[in-house]
This record gives C-alpha cells, structure tokens and sequence, in this order.
C-alpha cells in the first residue's frame, strides 16, 4: 500500500470555496467516485472490518482505492479530518464478478480514524441551523428539549479512475502510460477531491464508513444527555418496510434527495423514510431497516414486457433499488435486513402441479442470497434464506415464508407445508433462546389476522397466500407461540399493501390453572407496514377481506386443543412504513403516510402495544 502524505485543515465540506482548478500547464488525470450503494458494514471480525458495497459498471474497475479521514456531523455536514492522511492503494479487482454486482471486501481496523471525542451536552436553547438545500442541521432532541450532536469519525471510500483524457494519452502511448510519482499522484488526488466536493454531499456521503464502535458510542451518547440508566434507556427502534415497485420512465423525482417533498409517487415514501432517519430526533435513534418483502418486482409487467434474462429480472433489479433513495440512509442505520417474498420470484409464487418450481425459482433465489444487505458471514444460503440475529437488545426471527412452500391442491390443503421442518425447529429453538427480550419474527406473508373467506370455509384457503393458505403452518406457528409462552412476541409483515395491526390471545379452550401451561392466555400482535409504492388498486386488500376480530380453534401442541382470539384490524391505508420502537416495557407503534409523516419520538399518534 502506499500512503500519500496531504496536509488537511478541518473545514466543512458544504462550505468550501471554490475548488483549486489544475494550472493550465497540467491536466487532471483522475476522478474520483463514490460507490454505487452504500457501504454496509458489519463488526470487526479479529482485526478486519466486513464491507460490502458496489460500484459503478459504467466506469469499470477503478485504478485505485482511496480512503479519506472524515468526520460526519449529522444531516448533510461533513469535514475533513485534521492531522490525518488520506490513503491510497492499487485497487486488485476481486476474482468473481463484474463491476456493479455485490462488493464483498474489509479494511484492517488500524485504517479508520479513532472514535471521535464526544462530550455530551444539554442545551435546552435548540437552535434550528440550516444546511444545503435547507435541511435542519444535525442535532437529536431529547424529551426536555436538550439537543445531542450526532459526531462519527470514519473513512470516505472512494475509486480513482482516469479520466477520459488520461485513457486517450495512454492510447497515444500504445497502451504504457508514464508512471505517477508520489507528489504528482498526490497533486493529482487533491484535485480530483476538489473536484468532488464541490457536488453536493448526497452525490458521495454513501461512500462513508464509521470507525468500529463509532454507532454504539452515538447511542450511548443521546442516552446520557437523556439521562437515562441502562435500565431505563430506550430498546431497539427500527423501520418495517415492503413492496416497492418500480418507478417508471416518467416516474422522475430531481431534487427528492434534499427535499423529500419534490418526490413522485413511486419514490416518495423512500424519500420520506430518508427524512425521517436523517432529520428527525425519532429517526435518529433509529438503528435498523427491514425490508419485508418484494424489495423489487421481478414481474413488474406482469408478464408482458418483463426480460427473459435471469440478470436483468433480478441483479439489476436489486442493484437498482440499492442505487436509489436507499443509499441515502445515514450510517445511523447501522443495519439493513431484506427478507424474499413473492414479486422477488413471480406473482404468488408457490410451486405447480407436481412440484414443479418454474424457470425463474432458482435464479431468483440465488439472486436474493447474493444481494443481502448484510456484509458480515451469514447464517443460511440460498437454501436457507431464514435466519435470527440479536439486535439492541432484541431478537429476530426472519422467516422464509416463501421458498419452501409445498404445492397445494385439494387433496392436501389442510396438510401442506408452508415451511420445512427444520425451519419450524429453528423457530422453536429461537423462541427459547430469546425468552426474556422484546422479540420480533418478521417474514413476508401475513400470519393474523386470516381471510374472511378461509375463516367461513376452509378449503378456501387455497386461494390465499398468506399463511392462513397454509392452515398446518398457521397452527404449529400459533401452538408453538403458545408452547414457548412467548407473550409479547410481534409478527411483522408486508404483502398485503395495506398497514394496520390486530392483538391476538392463545389460550387452551380446556383452560388450566396458573403456572400450568394453558393457564395464561398468551397475548401476541401483528403489524403490517403497506407498501413503499403500490399504484395499482386491485393489488391492495380491502380491509373487509380480513376476519377480525374473530375467533378460532385448532389442535395444538402435546394434543391439546387451543383458541385464538384475534381483536378488530387497527387499519392504516396508504403508502409508506412502520416504525416501532420498545420503550418502558411496551412496543411503539407508528405508521408514515403522505401527508402524516412520523415525526419526533413524542408523537402523540404513537400507537402502545402491550
């Protein structure tokens, strides 16, 4: 690796004069550019930090790496470090892959900055800054109006490629370009900076990377200007989100990236959950993103125009969503999680007559296991898509509700698998690990509340697609809820483009005394987030379709037999997402709409689940 030796003087981007042009004897030879996504990041690992990223195919593989000491004050701020020299390194290509397909890489932990030195400091004389394009500066509110700055230290990651008049040179010189010198290869990177900076932060701030440890000692930090113990401090707070279909060729929104208002239809609840994480006190506590299903449409045409090529139904696709408003979350949201549903296969995808699993099954499987989010090792593969994970405090189930479906048919309705065994075993041994925590399993059909039709005949779940179609499923998935008395557990979900919740009791219809099991009812609730963007009405259920409140029996676990009562459907209709976040025992809830977006933590709209 060689290292360039660059005097810097801390000053913030956003307000940097004019860039020192090249003299008009010499010639920029370089750019430099942002990934195309953003980079996600996992805990070292021994002493190398997990990355994952992607860049941009139209410019090929870059030249060099470069990584430049930053420190990020929240909103669009940004400032060079003081002291600290930017690095650069021959860029080796990896042995698999094109560019612009997933960016598997680390960087030793001895490359980042240190954390920066924060000190906490209640102020309750809030001043309202402003930034580029008017956004509030970056400051969190807490309940007594006291303010926290939100300050990380971490690596800008850039490529150095030539510029066009640079490739044309070497042309001239039969393909042998004269070899950089330090100082000229130096001049040449204080240029090309220069040069990108004068674009605004959101053309390049995807590319920054905290230092290790830099989002926990964030939150820490907002936690004692509130002054909160760590007993009393909030939980988890995260985002539930799905189905987004496609912008179109008129679907343009130029400026949504600064203001969110400017967003069409098909981006603009994208662009508002970018807001929300980035410029609201809510937001910023917010350290987790799911993405429960149908993160593209692989069929967006429904069959019409939808490309016969494996890479253009599902690697751009993903590779397009994470290039959009996506790349924009802060690195506040320290963790992205995509769970696979219908549209990432085909419409209701289940396998056919004689289990026949369609051309487009194992491509777009595969696919989904190489565009996860996560840039750390995984438990799974591609024939495993459901995993767990522990998060703030929390614990995850991600379900695969799609994938391993059986073929349904008349003959087998009741008993047909909406998942293996070994999920549900994996299931059972997650819901005993994370006895004691707030607990989350999210997969992307909705489990409660059923359809009206499967509710009043059912055989008629066979023309459902949410795990009512799987009434087996359904009831090992309730009777083991109710075995593991996992009260408080939330099921989140996302396929019906419609939000809205229901509570649930599971109890043994022969009752039983306490401290026996089937003594307690066991109290459950599931939240349903809409869809980012979903223009088409007959793709949104109406509300009437769902049978709640209602109650139900079925045959549990140990032989005996168990009621389910589901109360009425809380609806929430409309594109956008869902926010939750467990405080004070309780789980929050609240939904952005267009028009209603979710704002401060004090929203008196927040909804209590208990």
């Amino acid at each position: 690796m060689t290292t360039i030796t660059a005097p810097m003087v801390a000053t913030t981007l956003r307000a940097l004069a004019s860039p020192m042009p090249p003299p008009a004897d010499q010639e920029l030879l370089l750019c430099a550019e942002a990934p195309r996504h953003r980079v996600e990041h996992a805990p070292p690992q021994g002493d190398r930090v997990p990355l994952l990223s992607a860049l941009r195919p139209e410019l090929g593989w870059p030249h060099w790496l470069l990584r430049v000491p930053m420190r990020w004050l929240g909103e669009s701020r940004y400032e060079r470090l003081q002291g600290l020299d930017w690095q650069v390194e021959p860029f080796v290509p990896p042995s698999v892959g094109q560019p612009g397909e997933p960016w598997r890489f680390s960087l030793d932990v001895a490359q980042f900055p240190p954390r920066a030195a924060r000190v906490p400091r209640v102020d309750t004389s809030v001043e309202s800054a402003t930034d580029v394009g008017g956004v509030a500066s970056g400051e969190v509110e807490n309940d007594a109006g006291g303010e926290v700055d939100i300050e990380m230290n971490g690596l800008l990651l850039l490529g150095l490629y030539l510029e066009p008049r640079a490739v044309v040179m070497e042309g001239e010189r039969h393909g042998v370009m004269h070899e950089l010198s330090a100082a000229e290869l130096n001049q040449q990177v204080a240029w090309a900076l220069d040069e990108l900076f004068e674009l605004p932060p959101h053309r390049w701030a995807h590319g920054f990377v905290p230092s290790p440890g830099e989002v926990d000692a964030q939150a820490a930090a907002i936690s004692e200007v509130k002054g909160e113990s760590a007993g009393e401090s909030d939980g988890v707070c995260f985002v539930v989100a799905a189905c987004q279909y496609p912008p179109g060729i008129l679907d343009v929104s130029p400026g949504c990236e600064l203001d969110p208002t400017q967003a069409g239809p098909a981006l603009a609840a994208l662009a508002r959950l970018h807001r929300f994480a980035r410029s609201t006190a809510l937001g910023r506590r917010c350290s987790l993103v799911l993405f429960a299903g149908d993160q593209i449409y692989a069929d967006a045409s429904g069959g019409l125009a939808d490309s016969r090529s494996g890479v253009e139904r599902y690697a751009r696709s993903y590779n397009e969503f994470k290039a959009g408003p996506a790349r924009l979350l802060p690195q506040t949201v320290a963790r992205v999680v995509h769970g696979i549903d219908d549209h990432e296969i085909v419409d209701n995808w289940e396998p056919g007559a004689s289990d026949d699993l369609g051309p487009w099954f194992s491509v777009a499987r595969q696919a989904a296991w190489d565009h996860r989010w996560e840039a750390g090792a995984r438990a799974g593969g591609p024939e495993a898509l459901w995993h767990d994970f522990e998060w703030r405090g929390a614990s995850f189930f991600i379900a695969d509700a799609r994938c391993e479906r059986e073929a349904r048919r008349v003959a087998n309705w009741s008993t047909a698998r909406m998942w293996t065994a070994v999920q549900r075993d994996a299931f059972v041994a997650w819901l005993a690990r994370s006895a004691g925590r707030p607990r989350f399993m999210m997969s992307g059909s909705l489990p409660l509340p059923r359809r009206r039709a499967t509710a009043e005949h059912p055989a008629s779940s066979l023309r459902s697609d949410a795990w009512d179609g799987y009434p087996h499923s359904l009831h090992e998935l309730l009777g083991e809820v109710w075995r593991a008395r996992a009260s408080g557990l939330v099921f989140l979900s996302g396929d019906e483009h419609r939000s809205g919740w229901v509570s649930a009791q599971i109890s043994a219809v022969d009752g039983g005394s306490d401290g026996e099991a089937g003594g307690d009812p066991v109290r459950i609730h599931s939240v349903h987030s809409s869809a980012l963007y979903a223009p088409w009405p007959f793709a949104i259920t109406a509300k009437e379709e769902f049978a709640a409140p209602e109650a139900f029996e079925f045959d549990g676990p140990d032989g005996r037999r168990l009621r389910c009562v589901v109360s009425a459907w809380d609806d929430h209709p409309g594109d956008g997402f869902a926010v939750l976040r467990v405080r004070a025992g309780a789980v929050e809830l609240w939904f952005d709409r267009a028009g209603d977006p979710v704002g401060d933590g004090a929203d008196p709209h927040a909804t209590l689940l208990r």
